[in-house]
């Protein structure tokens, strides 16, 4: 097997890994939710939530809960000030950083390697046949 098949069998192979992985990652995406049960489904699947928050002592939040961590924020903020503590640390708020981001960036990272295996295959091809050899006169 010369070095141009070889070329043109990685870049087939990861063209089609891509188109696979793509496919399999957006069927994962879009699995069975709840609108997609019957209503006994959906009831059965709740209680069997509920127990299981029962059996491992999970309770939901309830609003004093919610209440006593602000409280707890807010005295932590404050002794911070006091003390001269956690200079640009701030407590309760998001990174800026979301699930999509990662998506977008996983898509793109994707797109460029079939660009750079497509261009690959491209220039191999048209360079192997113009390749000069040394004349025997």
């Amino acid at each position: 097997m010369n070095t141009s098949d070889r070329i043109k069998a990685v870049g087939a192979t990861l063209v089609v890994g891509s188109l696979l992985a793509i496919a399999l990652a957006a069927t994962a995406q879009a699995g069975p939710g709840l609108h997609d049960m019957s209503p006994q489904v959906v009831k059965a699947v709740l209680a069997r939530g509920d127990a299981t928050n029962r059996h491992y002592q999970l309770a939901a939040v309830s609003p004093a809960t919610v209440a006593q961590q602000r409280a707890e924020e807010r005295r932590g903020q404050a002794m911070n000030e006091h003390y001269g503590l956690g200079g640009n640390v701030t407590t309760g708020s998001s990174s800026g950083f979301d699930r999509s981001d990662v998506f977008i960036g996983a898509g793109a990272l994707l797109i460029a390697i079939m660009v750079a295996g497509g261009l690959t295959v491209v220039l191999r091809r048209h360079t192997i046949g113009n390749v000069s050899s040394p004349s025997t006169t």
